[in-house]
């Protein structure tokens, strides 16, 4: 198994709250070696915010996510920076380049915060 959530929440705002927003709502999934997963849904169901946390850009409000047999939930900020540069990869719709670089300079930037020698 490379991803486990169980029974995942997020809330934005203060939970219970007239403001509170819920975004996750008790999200269960396994993830095994070599499976593909597609998630799919309409606008406002929560896709973004289940890859955020998937990918450990953001936490839950609640639940267990177990990421090849860490508990990223218990990693400090240092443990989960490193787990996003080494073990994950985002592909995101925008491309998120930088204007100012050129192609070989968009991708020897990640390489770099990697640790890649030139």
């Amino acid at each position: 198994m490379i991803v486990k959530l169980e029974n995942i929440f997020k809330v934005y705002g203060e939970s219970g709250t007239e403001t509170s927003v819920p975004a996750l709502n008790d999200v269960t999934l396994t993830v095994d070696k070599g499976e593909y997963v597609a998630i799919m849904g309409p606008s406002g169901s929560g896709k973004s915010t289940l890859m955020n946390v998937i990918g450990c850009l953001d936490k839950p409000t609640s639940g267990k996510y177990i990421f090849e047999d860490k508990d990223v939930l218990k990693l400090k900020d240092r443990q989960m920076s490193d787990l996003r540069l080494n073990s994950i990869g985002f592909v995101f719709q925008s491309f998120y380049l930088m204007n100012e670089e050129n192609a070989i300079e968009n991708v020897a930037l990640p390489l770099s915060y990697a640790g890649v020698p030139k």
